[in-house]
């Protein structure tokens, strides 16, 4: 990640990666960038795909209306697959689930040291005695991460009703309260459940 850090003083881009991009992925991506929305000069993008991915579908009913009840949009979102283009476009790449980033590193090798599992990230930033935000966060983050597993997976809601979905929606949340604010630099609101 460092050769990115002296590249330009842009906004960090973040990909949120899971099965389909219908369900989870599409609500991080979409609740970080509602998080950041009172922000003046927005220091970070977020994008989100699916892997294997399915391309050209909204997002899941259950998590849009988790979304809309936590003051977000989900209004627009078209799903699609992770491609090599999608994985140059990120300065890092977050899964939700372990197997999603094993899947990443065996396609694409050349992407796997800026890939990170969402507890993961969370948990090492959590650890981590920095303010510097941006790349640096995530050079000290990817030095301080502990091995991702299975046992951090957060579970697919699809399908599953409202409990699966607010209980999938609340654990991203609580990663985004750590991973956004370390990655600027700087607290931000979460907002309401």
């Amino acid at each position: 990640m460092r050769a990115r850090a002296e590249r330009r003083e842009e906004p960090l881009r973040v990909l949120f990666v899971c099965t389909a991009n219908i369900s989870r992925s599409p609500y991080a991506e979409r609740r970080a960038a509602h998080v950041l929305a009172g922000e003046p000069e927005p220091s970070m993008r977020f994008a989100s795909a699916g892997v294997p991915g399915s391309a050209g579908q909204g997002m899941d009913p259950a998590m849009a209306a988790q979304l809309a009840r936590r003051g977000g949009e989900a209004h627009g979102h078209v799903s699609r697959p992770v491609t090599s283009a999608v994985l140059e476009d990120a300065d890092v790449v977050i899964t939700v689930e372990f197997g999603q980033r094993l899947r990443i590193a065996q396609a694409w090798p050349e992407h796997a040291p800026k890939v990170f599992g969402l507890a993961q990230l969370a948990d090492a930033l959590e650890r981590i005695p920095t303010s510097a935000g941006g790349l640096a966060a995530l050079d000290a983050a990817l030095a301080a991460a502990r091995p991702d597993s299975l046992a951090w997976d957060i579970p697919d809601p699809y399908k599953r009703g409202k409990a699966a979905a607010r209980a999938c929606a609340d654990t991203i949340d609580e990663a985004l309260a750590v991973i956004v604010p370390a990655l600027i630099g700087a607290p931000v609101r979460t907002g309401s459940r």
